[in-house]
């Protein structure tokens, strides 16, 4: 048996590296090493953030802290926190003094994420705090407040102009708990499905070799998926033509085409090409 040379070993362990990362899917990338210097953040349990918004909320006030202040009204929660104004007649409003021009301006209240409306009266009657969409639930009965100020309640749209206060009740987390559980106790009987609803389509990236200097880039080309286009129309007398560019990788790749006739028929034909 004739012996080995070293370029034939060198080659021959070149093509296994390649098809170890390329061929087989994986790909190792060495990162340089990061030091995380930050304070570790005690998780806790958010049941406020079953509801999306609560999460950009500018302030949150937790049951430990209302349990500490032992407050008679909801009201009296919102009296701690500062920018909101809470009047004797039981209205609010949220930002400077300075601003409030007579009963304008009242926030938008949610509660369990169910928007509460604050009550019409008519010319002359003086509201009375009872009347206040706040006092809808006990303050025994609040797991959390979170406020919305200026910009973070632009996510409510024109309904939080005048800015936001959700509620969280401990009632509406037991229910929320409560489905949860009698979800898990169906088994295998019951799913809960949620669709993505629309997405906006994207492009998908390819190189483009434009110019001389990029044809001429010494940077390799180690994509895995090479080309991706979802608009293509053939027709009965015209054959749909594409181009694209491969990786710097010779190998043999798939080639799938998926699409759907006029009449409905699902079409899927996978082909193989090989580059050298």
């Amino acid at each position: 048996m004739a012996p080995v040379s070293k370029e034939e070993i060198n080659a021959f362990i070149m093509k296994a590296v390649q098809h170890s990362r390329y061929e087989k899917g994986m790909r190792v990338i060495q990162l340089p090493e990061v030091e995380v210097t930050a304070r570790r953040t005690e998780s806790k349990d958010e049941s406020r953030l079953q509801y999306w918004a609560n999460q950009s909320s500018d302030v949150t006030i937790h049951r430990e802290e209302i349990e500490k202040w032992n407050p008679r009204l909801v009201a009296d929660i919102l009296r701690r926190v500062p920018r909101v104004h809470v009047f004797a007649s039981g209205y609010v409003f949220i930002g400077e003094m300075g601003m409030v021009e007579g009963l304008k301006g009242l926030p938008l209240v949610l509660i369990d994420g169910i928007p509460a409306d604050w009550p019409p009266l008519e010319k002359g009657e003086i509201p009375s705090p009872y009347q206040s969409p706040l006092e809808r639930v006990s303050a025994q009965d609040v797991e959390s407040i979170d406020v919305f100020k200026g910009a973070n309640a632009a996510a409510f749209g024109v309904s939080g102009a005048n800015g936001v206060i959700s509620i969280t009740t401990r009632r509406g987390i037991d229910a929320v708990r409560e489905s949860e559980n009698n979800r898990a106790s169906k088994g295998h009987n019951y799913t809960t499905y949620i669709p993505l609803g629309y997405q906006k389509p994207v492009e998908f990236y390819s190189p483009k070799y434009e110019t001389q200097e990029a044809k001429q880039s010494t940077i390799p080309d180690y994509r895995t998926t090479i080309f991706w286009k979802p608009d293509i129309v053939v027709s009965d007398t015209t054959a749909a033509r594409f181009e694209f560019y491969t990786s710097d990788v010779p190998t043999t790749y798939s080639v799938v085409f998926e699409g759907l006739t006029n009449d409905g028929r699902i079409v899927r034909q996978v082909e193989k090409i090989r580059v050298e």
